[in-house]
């Protein structure tokens, strides 16, 4: 009888957040139990482990005395008694000391996965990865699985332009810009919901920057040296006490890289080659990357977290090339031959700040958080070309040598707010909901200044060059609803809504270009809508299926819309489109995760066709068919049907990760179709020998790959890393070395029935790099924090 009253009383609930005394860092996992007296003994009537936040609430539970216990590895047990007396009790803050005892005997050791998949993403450990070690985002990329990296260094998912992120925030910074030590962990999102921005067309690429979890100070700071003038240097200093946490972080990366490249191209008369163009290019890459960052957090309290960011980035990149041609007739003589150099003398500074707020309820999984950034980036554009040109006979052609002079710069700044609430309507139940500005505003200036021989006067060539301002605004808003359904199945519902417009004013005529999506008169209204939907089941605790659906939407970029040239190549130059519209995506994925012992499976079917989608375009210029122009244009359609396998097995010391793509590509146009079927591979071995040596393997290989009017022939590499751990894995050093066979290169071939193109390019060869990473601080530099907590009470009732 006794019981049944018990059960017949109100239930109430307490709530309270676990602490580390020493520094008011969150306890995740710790333990909560709830005991009341019964029958002269303590029954267990309640219990809860705390988030990843350190929040706990416990529900049903009877009124009258209790007794709450909680107790964490490492640290001293406590208990109280409480007085359930409402229907809510919240108890603020519960600090827990850590036991000394206990941390002289037992050292816990805990190592991240070096991926971890799930049904919306999938996450990659930067730790892991030997071989990016002292690098840059770009040389992290090359190893994600499912990632490809194009001929001009930017990440591809499925053939589809990535979005990069930094922190959950576009960026200005190209990946060369941003190094791998300052980045803790890649996130892959294939198939971005509403909750996105509706230009992740491509899906995300989110890189997840550093930030100190350690209490006192303490940090790191490397060196690493390589052949080639490599040299690069960070420093990363974290302080945390109560509820301040800072963090520094510096990088300087320098090269002067050497490379090459050729363009060989045959023409054709009735199917027979009738002259032939041949050019060999040797460039000289010298870099300079200079990268700052500054992190308050401030935590008032257990609800909110206050962040302020700064960073600065500058430096300099500059690609000088000496290229040499030849033109040779159908009996493959000489005709003409020259050459041309270019010496550029850019640089560029980008800076930004940034203000963020999250505000978190008693009730779990109840948020309300606020993003907000601004940059500014300047970027010059400056250099010297000389092209000469001789008859077969070594006499000068009219009109050369020529030379040109380029002038101008790109000023741009980008501001971004976005305010996110995710409510739970019960535990099976939540919404969320979000409004999102975006506005990037620059002043593109590019000017082509050619030396006229009779003055010595340098002359605009307007029809060459662009001084144009360009604005871009995105508005947003969305709507999620998820819901848990019985038999372990979850969907989640979006729908986005997007106002866009881009629009541009050359200044050189006053003529404007760009899009309004919804338009005034209304008649592309759907174009501004973009509905998410997944749905999965938790087959068991081992293997989960789900299926995701969305619209996206493809935004042409600043390539796609420069009218300047944009290659110093004689022969092919690619010039922008100002009138070149959005491409309209819709993908649908299939995906099933498995684990099975060691090893765990990752299959994803997906299907996406891309509608008006954008394309470069080559055709010969009007003035001058010798010379090939690349540009921009909405064409049919593309269809891409594919199945990607992710792979991660453990055994021991050895660990392997690999990733396979197999996909149909079909470019369509009005009157034509070029389709492929294409495979792409990735795998990385790393093995721990004894002594703390880790060793990585890293090898892919990128097949054939269609373009609208030819292809890109398979890419193949491999790198090698080696590392040596000491002072209780605190510092290492480690050997690199990157392209071990010097195969990375890029081909692609342009063909018509007139012409046959082969064009090489490369961003990088093989290197050899060491890097020394050492501690600053101690593991535990908090002991006077300590030693005032003594004087403090366990429990803080405030907010």
């Amino acid at each position: 009888m006794a019981n049944v009253a018990i059960a017949q009383q109100p239930k109430g609930k307490i709530t309270g957040k676990i602490t580390d005394a020493t520094n008011n860092q969150p306890l995740s996992f710790a333990s909560v139990s709830i005991f009341k007296n019964q029958n002269a003994k303590d029954s267990l009537i309640g219990g809860a482990s705390t988030t990843e936040t350190g929040i706990f609430t416990i529900n049903n539970l009877p009124a009258g005395r209790l007794t709450l216990k909680t107790s964490f590895i490492g640290y001293q047990a406590m208990s109280q008694t409480i007085e359930l007396t409402e229907n809510t009790i919240d108890l603020g803050i519960i600090k827990l000391s850590p036991d000394a005892t206990l941390l002289k005997e037992v050292q816990v050791k805990a190592e991240k996965d070096a991926i971890a998949m799930g049904m919306d993403k999938r996450v990659f450990n930067v730790g892991k990865n030997l071989t990016s070690v002292g690098g840059t985002a770009e040389a992290l990329l090359r190893n994600v699985p499912t990632i490809s990296m194009d001929e001009s260094g930017n990440p591809t998912l499925r053939n589809l332009a990535t979005t990069i992120y930094i922190n959950g925030k576009p960026t200005q910074l190209t990946l060369a810009q941003i190094p791998a030590n300052q980045i803790e962990s890649v996130e892959v999102i294939s198939n971005p919901s509403a909750r996105y921005d509706a230009s992740t067309s491509g899906g995300i690429v989110n890189l997840v920057l550093k930030k100190n979890r350690k209490t006192g100070y303490n940090g790191t700071a490397s060196l690493g040296v390589g052949n080639n003038s490599r040299l690069d240097g960070s420093l990363n200093l974290d302080y945390h006490e109560g509820k301040w946490n800072v963090t520094a972080l510096y990088n300087m990366n320098s090269t002067k890289n050497p490379l090459n490249g050729y363009v060989n191209r045959t023409n054709f008369t009735n199917g027979t080659p009738s002259n032939y163009f041949n050019q060999n290019t040797a460039i000289s890459l010298d870099n300079i990357f200079n990268n700052g960052r500054l992190v308050v957090d401030y935590s008032p309290n257990k609800y909110n977290v206050f962040s302020v960011a700064g960073n600065i980035v500058g430096g300099k990149f500059n690609t000088a090339t000496n290229q040499n041609y030849e033109y040779r007739n159908a009996e493959n003589l000489i005709t003409s031959y020259g050459g041309r150099t270019t010496q550029p003398q850019n640089a560029y500074t980008n800076i930004g700040a940034e203000f963020d707020w999250k505000r978190t309820f008693a009730k779990k999984g109840r948020e309300l958080s606020l993003l907000t950034s601004y940059t500014r980036n300047n970027v010059s554009n400056l250099a010297d070309w000389l092209t000469t040109a001789q008859n077969a006979n070594g006499s000068n052609q009219v009109g050369f040598p020529e030379k040109d002079k380029i002038t101008g710069r790109q000023i741009g700044s980008q501001y971004l707010a976005q305010l996110d609430y995710i409510h739970p309507i019960n535990d099976s139940t939540k919404i969320e909901m979000g409004i999102r500005s975006y506005t990037f505003d620059r002043d593109q200036q590019y000017f082509f200044n050619q030396l006229n021989n009779d003055t010595q006067a340098y002359n605009l060539l307007v029809n060459y060059s662009q001084n144009a301002n360009v604005l871009e605004t995105i508005n947003a808003a969305y709507f999620l609803y998820g819901k848990k359904l019985p038999k372990n199945i979850s969907l989640e519902a979006g729908l986005r809504v997007e106002q866009s417009f881009l629009h541009g004013l050359s200044k050189f005529d006053n003529a404007s270009f760009g899009y309004t999506y919804p338009s005034k008169n209304g008649k592309n209204w759907f174009q501004a809508f973009f509905p998410s939907f997944s749905v999965s089941k938790k087959i068991n605790e081992d293997s989960e299926l789900g299926l995701s659906l969305s619209r996206k939407v493809g935004r042409p970029n600043f390539r796609h819309l420069f009218v300047g040239i944009q290659a110093n190549d004689r022969q092919n130059i690619t010039i922008g489109n100002p009138n070149v519209q959005p491409e309209f995506v819709n993908t649908a994925e299939l995906n099933y995760n498995r684990t099975i012992k060691n090893l765990s499976w990752y299959a994803s079917l997906y299907y996406i066709y891309e509608d008006h989608t954008i394309k470069p375009f080559i055709q010969p210029l009007a003035t001058d068919p010798t010379i090939l122009v690349t540009t921009f244009v909405n064409v049919k359609a593309d269809i891409q049907t594919g199945m990607e396998n992710t792979f991660k097995y453990t055994a021991g010391a050895l660990s392997v990760m690999a990733n396979i793509n197999v996909f149909s590509l079909a470019l369509q146009t009005n009157t034509s179709t070029n389709q492929a079927f294409t495979v792409r591979s990735k795998a990385s071995v790393s093995y721990r020998f004894p002594a703390n040596i880790s060793a990585q393997v890293s090898v892919n290989r990128d097949g054939r790959s269609p373009s609208l009017q030819g292809y890109r022939l398979p890419v193949k590499a491999a790198d090698f890393a080696i590392r040596k751990s000491f002072m209780q894995n605190r510092a290492s050093v480690a050997f690199n070395i990157n392209d071990i066979f010097n195969s990375r290169k890029f081909v692609t071939t342009y063909e018509t029935n007139n012409t046959y193109q082969a064009t090489m390019s490369r961003r990088d060869i093989r290197f050899y790099k060491l890097t020394l990473q050492l501690p600053l601080g101690k593991p535990d530099a908090n002991f006077r924090k300590k030693e005032r907590s003594l004087n403090k009470p366990d429990v803080d009732f405030s907010n």
